[in-house]
This record gives C-alpha cells, sequence and structure tokens, in this order.
C-alpha cells in the first residue's frame, strides 16, 4: 500500500495493476 518509495519501477509496476484490481 505503499506509493512505491524508494522502490524499484518493477515493484511500482506491479502495485499500480493490483491496485488496478
Amino acid at each position: 500500500k505503499e506509493r512505491g518509495e524508494k522502490c524499484p519501477t518493477k515493484v511500482t509496476n506491479q502495485v499500480f495493476r493490483y491496485a488496478k484490481k
């Protein structure tokens, strides 16, 4: 549930797909 702070783009992409659900 983090905004991808200090996170790689790969992790941000996964979080974005999960939040888009």
